[in-house]
C-alpha cells in the first residue's frame, strides 16, 4: 500500500458537548471500587468525586497534571474504498470521507465507567490550557473532519481516504478532600501524590472548532 500525505485540512465541528464519555480502566479491581488499583479497604475516589450517589461526598476534588504534549495520533479508515478494478482509462471519483472523536481516559485499557460533566470539569480545570489562538482542547466535545475531495484511480486499483488527528496527552493524579476522615484520612491522591497514572487524551481543534489532523490518500492493487 503506498500512502501519500494530503496535509492539515480544517473542517466543520458536528456535534455539542456531551453530558456523560467513557472512560476505559483496568479491570484488576474489586467491582465494588471502581478506582482502578486501589482495594475496598480505600475509599472510592473517582466515584465520589463522579457525584456517584452510593459514596460520600467529598469537599473538593482537583486533577493535578505532571506533564502534557500533542502529538499525532493513529490513523483511521475515514471513507469507503473506491474502486477502479475493470476500468481501462483513469477514474475520477468524488469521495466522501468522514471521522469523528472525543476525549478518552485512562487508567490502564480495558475496564469502562461513566464520567459526569462535574468530573470531567474537573480534569480540565487541571490541564493547561493551550497557550496559542490556532488551536484548542476541551474535554467531552466531540470533533469530527469530514469533505468530499475529488480524486484519480488508474485501472486496476483502489482507493481510501485514511485520517490522523492531533491529540492532547495530559498525565497526572487527583487530589480528594473529604470534610471527615475517612479510613483515618481527610486527603487521599490517586493513583499516588505526583504520579502519572490518569491519562487523558484529548482532540485538538483548531479555533474555529474544527479537528486538526493529516488527511491521507491510500492507493492499492485490486
Amino acid at each position: 500500500m503506498k500512502v501519500f500525505p494530503r496535509g492539515r485540512r480544517r473542517m466543520a465541528l458536528l456535534a455539542p458537548a456531551l453530558a456523560l464519555v467513557l472512560i476505559p480502566f483496568s479491570t484488576g479491581t474489586a467491582s465494588a471500587n471502581s478506582s482502578p488499583g486501589w482495594g475496598d479497604d480505600k475509599p472510592d475516589v473517582l466515584a465520589s468525586c463522579n457525584h456517584d450517589s452510593g459514596s460520600r461526598k467529598p469537599d473538593s476534588c482537583q486533577y493535578h497534571e505532571v506533564n502534557a504534549w500533542t502529538a499525532l495520533g493513529k490513523r483511521h479508515q475515514a471513507s469507503n474504498v473506491v474502486a477502479n478494478c475493470a476500468g481501462t482509462d483513469n477514474g475520477t471519483y468524488a469521495v466522501n470521507y468522514s471521522y469523528s472523536t472525543n476525549t478518552s481516559y485512562s487508567y490502564e485499557q480495558e475496564q469502562s465507567i461513566e464520567v459526569s460533566v462535574g468530573l470531567s470539569d474537573t480534569f480540565e480545570e487541571g490541564m493547561k490550557a493551550s497557550s496559542t489562538t490556532s488551536e484548542t482542547w476541551t474535554l467531552g466535545n466531540t470533533r469530527t473532519a469530514a469533505s468530499t475531495i475529488t480524486n484519480t484511480i488508474r485501472p486496476g486499483y483502489k482507493g481510501a481516504y485514511w485520517f490522523a488527528p492531533y491529540v492532547r496527552h495530559s498525565v497526572g493524579w487527583l487530589e480528594v478532600h473529604y470534610g471527615k476522615r475517612v479510613d483515618g484520612h481527610y486527603y487521599w491522591y490517586y493513583p499516588g501524590q505526583g504520579s502519572s497514572g490518569i491519562h487523558i487524551d484529548t482532540p485538538v481543534a483548531w479555533s474555529d472548532g474544527s479537528l486538526k489532523g493529516e488527511l491521507y490518500w491510500a492507493v492499492w492493487k485490486c
